[in-house]
């Protein structure tokens, strides 16, 4: 007796009729379902399972908080570099006056809680979430490989100890230096197109440097007890300049790279944040501080020496300034955390203001270079 297993043309038309269907309404279902926000998903900023399916994920997802044990995501391919300068530990681009612009800085924060970084991708995606550092440390993100792209990196005040991952080839290292009162101060003080791992000591100005391109350590002093820390590229010869912000009489000081020269700015009002960036997109770091009390900023263009004056943003606002339109003139930008940690951007290229929901209220804003 042989076995028939080939259907009738009669009953694989009834089948492929009920095969349709079912794919028709499974479509539109799960688009329902979509509408909705009943399927399940993980929320980027709080780590939390929401939808109909499946449980909640551990707090963290990015990977160990611990730097010793942590493996690190690969890297991207580098593309147009920048140079860069920093106010205070942020990390900021310049560009060369004739060159072209870069790709923009990325949002992103670090968490202490958790000790994980979320860097925001194309329309409001998750581009990395990556465990780097644990409670008590600080961040200071920088670009130590100098593959134009930033490397996730932290202080640890309690050891003086750095922890600095590489994305140029996925690897990391440590360095120790400073103590639990020193302030990092990481710039390119040499010009190799690298970070230098350094710290400023305030009981004595002493600035502890250890440059990239020769690994050896330098001791200048500059500033003293109750100054602020601003080291960027006054001068515009790629390397930072040693500076630092008086508050007690809104002054700036710093010392020319470039000639040793000494520059000293008295500008804006005691009580005001130094934001120091280029603004104006020269190659050069502009003076500017940024008021509280009102919002305001107050620029010092070193193109012309010309200031410019806008109110944006309120008290209890972070300023985040920084190059967020790729257009080679750092923005105006503020970061909210009073209300659901909103990112309020003065895009230079075109004045609109863009803004972003990235964070929560307790994390940390740290603007990155991811996408290179």
């Amino acid at each position: 007796m042989s076995l028939n297993t080939t259907a009738s043309p009669g009953r694989r038309k009834k089948l492929l009729i009920g095969l349709s269907a079912f794919a028709v309404i499974t479509m539109i279902v799960l688009g329902v379902f979509a509408r909705n926000g009943w399927l399940p998903r993980t929320d980027a900023m709080t780590g939390k399972r929401t939808g109909w399916f499946g449980s909640e994920p551990p707090a963290v997802a990015g990977g160990s908080t611990q730097p010793e044990s942590a493996s690190i995501p690969p890297s991207a391919t580098p593309q147009l570099s920048k140079e860069y300068i920093y106010a205070g530990s942020r990390l900021l681009a310049v560009e060369d006056a004739n060159a072209n612009a870069a790709p923009p800085a990325d949002l992103a924060v670090w968490r202490p809680s958790s000790g994980v970084w979320w860097v925001m991708g194309p329309g409001g995606s998750v581009q990395a979430s990556y465990g780097w550092g644990t409670g008590g440390d600080k961040p200071v993100q920088g670009d130590y490989d100098g593959d134009s792209k930033t490397d996730f990196a932290v202080y640890r005040p309690s050891t003086g100890t750095w922890w600095v991952t590489k994305s140029s080839d996925n690897t990391y290292y440590s360095v120790t230096l400073g103590n639990s009162t020193d302030e990092p101060v990481a710039a390119d003080f040499d010009g190799d197109g690298k970070t230098d791992i350094a710290v400023w000591r305030s009981s004595d100005g002493t600035w502890y440097i250890v440059q990239s391109s020769t690994s050896t350590t330098i001791y200048p002093v500059y500033g003293s007890q109750g100054d602020t820390p601003a080291p960027a590229d006054f001068d515009g010869d790629g390397k930072a300049d040693l500076a630092v912000w008086r508050d007690s009489n809104h002054t700036f000081y710093s010392v020319n790279s470039s000639n040793s020269s000494y520059l000293q700015i008295s500008y804006g009002a005691t009580g005001d944040k130094p934001v120091i960036a280029d603004y104006d997109g020269d190659g050069k770091a502009d003076h500017a501080v940024w008021r509280s009390s009102n919002g305001n900023w107050y620029i010092r263009k070193s193109s012309n020496a010309s200031s410019l004056q806008m109110q944006y943003g309120v008290s209890g606002d972070v300023p985040v300034q920084n190059d967020y339109d790729g257009d080679g003139k750092c923005d105006m930008a503020i970061w909210r955390p009073a209300t659901s940690a909103v990112w309020y951007i003065y895009q230079s290229s075109n004045a609109q203001t863009r803004t972003e929901y990235w964070g929560t209220t307790d994390d940390i804003p740290v603007p990155v270079f991811y996408r290179r």
